[in-house]
C-alpha cells in the first residue's frame, strides 16, 4: 500500500508491474474461491492508484501447475480471466514506443520450462515487434526470465537486434542489471514481497530493497532510477559480476560454441570427440547445462564437483535442474553434502563424449575446487561402445577436467556394475572398461582410480533392488555405500565453507 501511495505522489503516467502481486493457491479444494479473496484484496490496493495499471502473470498469479499440482492452475488461471480476460500477453504503443508485455509462464504450465513460451506467443511476439520496428523504442516485459540461451529468446533476440529495447523481469526479488549485446536488461525487485537471504531491512549488497523503479524516456533512451520506498537509488543496484550470469551466448546459438581442440582433428572413437546434446521429452539438457553455468559463477563456490551421468544427477534430488518430474527423494542432508560445497554437474544420458563438451564450454569456470568425483561411461556401454572406446573416453574426461580445474585431485570411480544377474553380458564389459582405466591412470599423480563396484553385489554377484531399484540408479542404501567411498576419499579436505 504504501508503494501504490507512493506512486500518486509519483505521478506516473502509468504503471506496469513484472508480476506476482497475490501469494497465489496451492491445489486446495477451494483454490478458486480463495483466488478470488486475494485478487479482491489485491485490487483494493490497486484502486488507490490515480493511473492506468497493466499486469504483467507470474507464477504466484497463475500456478505453474508443478509438480504434478493441476488443481492450483486451473483454479488460478480460471480466476485470472475472470479479473483480466483471457489474454495473458498484449502489446501497446504510448507516445511512440512499443510496451510488450510476455506470459512466460505460457509455456510451463506443468511443465519445467523448455523454450518459456509457446509457440503461438512466440510468433506473435515477433510479428507484433516486426509490425511495429519503426517505434521510439521497445519495452518487453515478463515475469521469469526466458532462459536466454534458448533458441527462441535468440532467434528472437536476432529480429530486434536493430532495435532500440530494454528488458525488464521479475521473480529473483532481487535488484540486478545485466548488459547483452549492448542493451539492458532489468530484473526488478520486490515492492513488500518476500525478501531472499532473510534480510530484515534494505541489503544493497544483495540487490534487496523494496522499490518502485522509475523509467523516463529521453531523446537519448530510458533512464533508469529504483526509487526505494526508503530512499532513491541509481539504476544499478547490483552488476552481475559476468553477463555469463544471465547465460549470455553470442547470438548465433547453438553455432557460436568453440571447435574441439586441435587434439581432437581426425580422432574417430565417438567416445571421445566432444558432442552436444539436445534430449527430447521430459528432460532439458541445454536448461541443466546454462543453469550450471550460471551457478558456477555467483551461486556456488564448490570445493568439490560431482561429475558423470544420471547417476551423479539424481543424488541431488530435487534439484535436478532440467527434470520434468521431482525426484521422489533427496539425500542432499547427507555428509558428502554436510561437510562440503558440492556442485553436481551429472546429467542425466550423458557419455564421456557429452561431459567432454559441457567441460570445454565452461562448466567449470569461475571455480577452484579441491577435488572432482567423476563417474562417467555407464551410458558409453549402454550406448554400444566396445570396452576399449569407453576407456579411452573416461581418461579423456580426466585430462580436461585437469585442464579446467589444475588445483583439483580427481577421484575416478570406475563404472558401477549393472543388470540384476552376474551372467548378465554387460558386466564383462564394465570389469574390461575398468581395468583399461585404472591402467591408464596408474601413472597420473593428480588422479586416483576407484573400483567399489563389489560393494553393490550380494553373494551371488546380483544386484539386489534395494541397493539399485533399476539396476542401474542406486536406492538411497547405494548411494549410502558410494558416499562412504568418497569421504574417506575426501577425508583430508577440509570442510567446505
Amino acid at each position: 500500500m504504501k508503494a501504490m501511495q507512493s506512486l500518486n505522489l509519483l505521478r506516473p503516467e502509468f504503471v506496469i508491474s513484472v508480476g506476482d502481486l497475490i501469494q497465489g493457491v496451492y491445489g486446495a479444494a477451494d483454490g478458486v474461491k480463495e483466488a478470488r479473496r486475494q485478487q479482491k484484496d489485491l485490487k483494493d490496493h490497486l484502486d488507490v492508484l490515480d493511473m492506468r495499471f497493466y499486469q504483467v502473470v507470474g507464477n504466484h498469479d497463475i500456478n505453474l501447475g508443478w509438480p504434478k499440482n493441476r488443481t492450483a492452475h486451473d483454479a488460478s488461471k480460471q480466476v485470472w480471466q475472470e479479473t483480466y480476460g483471457t489474454n495473458t500477453y498484449y502489446a501497446f504503443m504510448y507516445k511512440g514506443c512499443h510496451f510488450v508485455c510476455l506470459d512466460s509462464m505460457d509455456g510451463r504450465d506443468g511443465r519445467v520450462p523448455l523454450q518459456g513460451i509457446t509457440d503461438e506467443q512466440y510468433a506473435w511476439a515477433r510479428k507484433t515487434v516486426a509490425d511495429h520496428k519503426d517505434a521510439r523504442w521497445t519495452f518487453i516485459f515478463m515475469h521469469m526470465p526466458l532462459d536466454w540461451c534458448s533458441d527462441k529468446w535468440l532467434a528472437f533476440e536476432r529480429d530486434i537486434s536493430t532495435l532500440n529495447y530494454t528488458v525488464f523481469c521479475g521473480d529473483w526479488h532481487n535488484h540486478v542489471k545485466a548488459v547483452r549485446h549492448g542493451k539492458n536488461y532489468y530484473m526488478i525487485g520486490t515492492a513488500g514481497g518476500g525478501r531472499d537471504f532473510s534480510a530484515t531491512g534494505d541489503d544493497l549488497r544483495y540487490g534487496i530493497l523494496d522499490s518502485i523503479t522509475w523509467v523516463t524516456v529521453t531523446k537519448k533512451g530510458p533512464v533508469v532510477s529504483n526509487i526505494a520506498l526508503s530512499g532513491i537509488h541509481g539504476d544499478e543496484i547490483q552488476r552481475c559480476a559476468t553477463t555469463k550470469g544471465w547465460m549470455e551466448t553470442a547470438l548465433d546459438y547453438p553455432d557460436h560454441h568453440t571447435e574441439p581442440p586441435e587434439r581432437y582433428a581426425g580422432v574417430t572413437n565417438p567416445a571421445i570427440v566432444p558432442k552436444e546434446v539436445m534430449s527430447a521429452g521430459s528432460y532439458d539438457w541445454h536448461f541443466r547445462h546454462a543453469m550450471i553455468t550460471r551457478n558456477n559463477d555467483f551461486v556456488i563456490k564448490p570445493d568439490v564437483v560431482l561429475a558423470g551421468d544420471s547417476i551423479a544427477h539424481y543424488w541431488s534430488g530435487p534439484y535436478c535442474l532440467g527434470d520434468k518430474d521431482y525426484a521422489s527423494e533427496t539425500w542432499l542432508a547427507s555428509g558428502l553434502f554436510k561437510r562440503h560445497r558440492v556442485m553436481n554437474i551429472g546429467f542425466g544420458g550423458d557419455c564421456t563424449q557429452n561431459l567432454l563438451w559441457r567441460i570445454l564450454h565452461g562448466e567449470l569456470k569461475g571455480t577452484s575446487p579441491k577435488a572432482i568425483v567423476l563417474l562417467i561411461g555407464t551410458d558409453n556401454l549402454r550406448a554400444g561402445n566396445t570396452p576399449g572406446q569407453t576407456a579411452e573416453g573416461i581418461v579423456e574426461c580426466v585430462r580436461a577436467l585437469h585442464g579446467a580445474a589444475p588445483q583439483a585431485q580427481v577421484f575416478v570411480y570406475g563404472v558401477f556394475p549393472f543388470g540384476e544377474k552376474a551372467s548378465d553380458p554387460c558386466r564383462a564389459r564394465v570389469e574390461e572398461t575398468n581395468t583399461r582405466v585404472a591402467k591408464a591412470l596408474a601413472a597420473d599423480p593428480k588422479a586416483t582410480f576407484r573400483d567399489i563396484g563389489g560393494k553393490f553385489l550380494d553373494a551371488n554377484g546380483d544386484i539386489p533392488k534395494d541397493v539399485m531399484h533399476d539396476f542401474l540408479h542406486p536406492t538411497a542404501k547405494g548411494y549410502a555405500i558410494w558416499e562412504t567411498a568418497i569421504l574417506s576419499d575426501l577425508s583430508s579436505l577440509p570442510p567446505g565453507k
